[in-house]
Order: C-alpha cells, then sequence, then structure tokens
C-alpha cells in the first residue's frame, strides 16, 4: 500500500483498500455483537468472513452497507472517511457496495424483471421501456448463466431462483464492493461453481468481493483471504493459501472436530410412515417410499425435482391430485398442516422466516407454539411460566446464541432462527420429522450437533426424511438415498452403491 497516502487515518491512491473497517464495536440491547473489530477488503480480491452462528458476520456486513450503526470504531471506503452515525444503505449503495442477504429483500407481488430494475428504470417519451429491459436482462442472465422466468412475481419463484434475481440485482449495479451472505445455502452444486466463475470474472474487474459462508469449502475454492469472527470478537485473519480445512475448523470452534457425522443407527422397528404413487400438479408424479422406525431416508435432486413439494404434501401443505399416505400402517388423508402435527409429523422447511418462524413472536413463543396445548390449565388458560421453562430448557440443549427468551427471533443469525424451528418440534416430540435442508445457514459445530440429534431421534425409535443438496451429508445420514429426477424416483440409493459416483449419475438423468 505504499503507493496510496493517508487521508483520515484512511489510505487513498491506486492501492487503497475499497473497505476499511477499524476497532468496530456494535451493541444492540443487552448484548455486544461485535467488540474492536478491525477487517480490509483490497481491489480484486474475496474475503471470506467465516464464524459459528452468532458470531456477528451478517452484523459486520450490515455495518459496512449502513443498516447498522456501529457504536464506536471508523469506516473508510476507498479511503474516504464515513460518518458512521448517519451513515444509511442509500449512501452505501452510492458509493457502490452492494449486498445479496440469506433472507429474500424482494417485493414478492413485483415480477422478477421489476426487482432487478427498480430504481434503475429505463424510460422513452415518459414511459417504462419495458422492452429495453427485457433485452438487459436477458444480458444479464446470460453472463449469469441462470434460467429464470422474469416475467412472473417473484413469489412464485423457487427459492434459489429469488436467489438468482438477487444476484442479478447487485450485479447490475456495477458496484465496486459486492457482499454475498450465505448467497450458495439455497443453490445447487452447478450452480456453485457458476457463482465461482462470477466472483472470478468481478475479481478480474477489480471488485472486492466480501464472502460469508458455512461450507468451508467454498473457502477455500474461491476466497484469497480470511477472517474468523467468534462471539463478536476478530479470532484470525490472513491469506487462505496458509491455512488448510483442518485449522480452519480449529479456529472456528476452538477445537478439532475429529468425526463429521455420527455413526448411522441400523436398528429398525416397524414401517412409521409410507407414500404410495403420491402425485401432484407440475411437482411431482408416482412417488413410493417408506421409512421405519429408527431410520433416515434422504431425497436428492436438482433444483426443480420436486423435493421440497414432496416434503410439504406430507405436511399437508401442498396440492395432491393421487396416491396416498400412511401412517403407522393406516391411510390417513392430511388435508392441513394441524392435521400433519396431530399425526406427529413435524416439518423444518427450507424458508425459515416465512414458512419456520413467525417474526413477530419472540423466541418462547415460536418454540412453543406448536405445542400449547400441553401448558394448558384449566383447559383454558396457558401456563407461561411452564412454557418459558421449557424453552429455556430445550433451546439451551441447542446452544442457542441468545440473550433473552423474549428476544424476537427477527433478531436472531439465520443459523440461530434454525436452532429454534428444530427445537420447537423437539418440544412438541414428533415421531416422523421431514427435514428441508435443515443445516442451511448452520456453522460447521452447530452442524455436528444437529448430525447427533437426528442420530439421537433414530435411537429413540423416531424416523427422519430428510432433503439435502450436499452428497456429503446424505451419505453420511441416511441408510438410503431415493434420487429424484424431473419430479419422479430415478433411483433408490443404499449398501455399497451409495457413493457419490452413482449419486451424481442418477441426478443427471443417467441410468
Amino acid at each position: 500500500m505504499t503507493s496510496g497516502t493517508r487521508v483520515d487515518g484512511g489510505v487513498r491512491g491506486e492501492n487503497a483498500p475499497l473497505i476499511q473497517l477499524k476497532n468496530c464495536r456494535m451493541e444492540f440491547p443487552g448484548v455486544v455483537a461485535l467488540d474492536d473489530v478491525s477487517f480490509t477488503l483490497l481491489p480484486g480480491e474475496c474475503h471470506g468472513l467465516v464464524g459459528e452462528n452468532g458470531a456477528g458476520k451478517s452484523t459486520l456486513s450490515k455495518c459496512i452497507i449502513g443498516e447498522n450503526h456501529m457504536t464506536e470504531g471508523e469506516l473508510y471506503v476507498e479511503g474516504k472517511k464515513i460518518r458512521i452515525h448517519s451513515y444509511s444503505v442509500k449512501d452505501s449503495q452510492r458509493l457502490g457496495i452492494q449486498a445479496v442477504h440469506q433472507e429474500f429483500q424482494l417485493m414478492n407481488d413485483m415480477t422478477g424483471l421489476e426487482n432487478i430494475f427498480i430504481g434503475h428504470y429505463q424510460t422513452r417519451y415518459g414511459m417504462i421501456n419495458w422492452r429495453a429491459l427485457g433485452r438487459k436482462a436477458a444480458e444479464l442472465m446470460d453472463f449469469l448463466q441462470c434460467e429464470v422466468n422474469l416475467n412472473v412475481p417473484v413469489k412464485y419463484l423457487r427459492t434459489a431462483e429469488k436467489q438468482i434475481v438477487q444476484l442479478a440485482k447487485a450485479v447490475l449495479s456495477e458496484s465496486k464492493v459486492l457482499i454475498l451472505d450465505e448467497l450458495t445455502a439455497v443453490l445447487q452444486e452447478k450452480d456453485i461453481l457458476n457463482i465461482y466463475r462470477i466472483i472470478g470474472i468481478l475479481k478480474k474487474r477489480g471488485m472486492g468481493v466480501i464472502y460469508i459462508s458455512h461450507r468451508l469449502n467454498e473457502i477455500f475454492e474461491c476466497c484469497d483471504s480470511y477472517t474468523v469472527l467468534c462471539d463478536g470478537r476478530q479470532m484470525n485473519s490472513g491469506r487462505v493459501t496458509d491455512i488448510d480445512k483442518p485449522k480452519l475448523i480449529k479456529m472456528i470452534i476452538g477445537r478439532e472436530l475429529t468425526q463429521a457425522f455420527p455413526p448411522i443407527n441400523e436398528v429398525f422397528g416397524d414401517t412409521m410412515l409410507e407414500v404410495r404413487g403420491l402425485s401432484a400438479q407440475k411437482a411431482f408424479r408416482d412417488i413410493s417410499f417408506s421409512v421405519r422406525s429408527g431410520e433416515v431416508i434422504g431425497l436428492a435432486g436438482l433444483l426443480g425435482a420436486g423435493k421440497t413439494e414432496l416434503v410439504h404434501a406430507i405436511f399437508g401443505n401442498h396440492r395432491t391430485v393421487a396416491g396416498t399416505i400412511h401412517i403407522k400402517g393406516k391411510e390417513t388423508r392430511i388435508k392441513n398442516p394441524q392435521q400433519a402435527k396431530k399425526l406427529g409429523i413435524g416439518l423444518i422447511p427450507d424458508e425459515r422466516r416465512t414458512l419456520g418462524l413467525n417474526m413477530l413472536f419472540d423466541i418462547k413463543d415460536n418454540t412453543v407454539l406448536p405445542s400449547m396445548e400441553k401448558f394448558r390449565k384449566f383447559k383454558f388458560f396457558q401456563d407461561h411460566a411452564a412454557e418459558a421453562k421449557a424453552a429455556f430448557e430445550i433451546n439451551e440443549r441447542l446452544e442457542l446464541s441468545y440473550y433473552s427468551l423474549w428476544q424476537n427471533v427477527k433478531n436472531l443469525s439465520g443459523g440461530n432462527q434454525q436452532k429454534i424451528i428444530i427445537a420447537k418440534w423437539m418440544l412438541r416430540n414428533s415421531e416422523i420429522i421431514l427435514l428441508d435442508e435443515h443445516t442451511r445457514g448452520i456453522d460447521v459445530g452447530a452442524k455436528f450437533e444437529i448430525y447427533k440429534l437426528i442420530n439421537e431421534f433414530t435411537k429413540q425409535g423416531k424416523c427422519v426424511v430428510l432433503v439435502s443438496p450436499e452428497l456429503e451429508e446424505l451419505m453420511g445420514l441416511c441408510n438410503r438415498i431415493y434420487i429424484m429426477f424431473e419430479g419422479s424416483i430415478m433411483d433408490v440409493v443404499e449398501g455399497e452403491r451409495r457413493t457419490q459416483e452413482v449419486i451424481i449419475h442418477s441426478l443427471l438423468g443417467v441410468s
């Protein structure tokens, strides 16, 4: 940085950092989220930001974009000192900083095209030139190498497609800094490889990328440097080439992770759930499988294979047109989630904020919501003290990072929100657990804790249906794996055939 000159404590010049954060402290009521954190992002650099859930990664990124106001510290953008107390998201966007958040920030009733160009509409004779915007969107999607129908409201798009719309919106602005917060959590392997390609192109253009991810393999694939946060403190920073995965894991969780997955349970009981010839329009067709007490089965498939729709159909949340569902040998017509809950079924959905939690409720209320009848007094009144005790015990078991049970869940990290969804079905003592990308946004240490919970479920005689985009996770947790391709079951993989090569061939429809 010798060619730059110091201005107000920052650096300006040809090699000036795009972002400099010095001694950042960020406080929320009752909790210190960041404490004395310093951070630097250089032009043409991809900087990995890692740490456990609640470590402060998203909080730090929100300080950089002006969504959070630092309590103490200094922020420089291209050497220019920022007035942190009046700094806003609009200010950061004017300075060329864009963020793609792990939670969607789109207008659901607007089309993908409208969402991408909102605030950047081209006009002709005082009217929006939709034809020109359509051409520009086509060029943008061609650059991203993604196919998304941009002419329908985004509420009808799949989770991964919504994330692509958010990325397109950020790339459109030709920013100097791009923050990707768990972007790949909802993407398939081929889409993740495409993200690496895009990051490579943006780096060559001199853009800086802040890459937040719990998938540590990604840090080594596309990042040049890294910063590890723990409980809001900066634990380590350096070049990715100087470390390996075991060292990074030890930095994050403070110990070596010697075992990735617990032993798979091989002791089974009677069939708990059986699906026969289940079909739903434009989603899946003629699906049949069964899962026994103590067993974990996996559902694998590319984007659009019908996995999520299938688990929602079992939970009574997606209409079917044919087929039957049997619970403990008895045919059952599940019309809604309330009925599924009474039958002992619990669902951890892929979209936690819209489907898994009530974002207006606190931790305690979200945790006990499916189990409220357990805490009735005299049939009419709720025993709130008993609710709080139960919520505290179950969330402590999951090592939730929080300061009060009455804290609103919207102020928690994505991983901690996911833990609450798991906690509520544990409290309900559901016997059939449906997990749809349950470790999305979960750090490496918490992942293993959840893997142990799944193992405990099976030892208790419960059964698990698990949807995951991670092949390693499917092979490490499941007794057998059903491969879905374009709405149908392509293959069933178990025993010696449970290898990545066999699964990948089936995922791609190669018999």
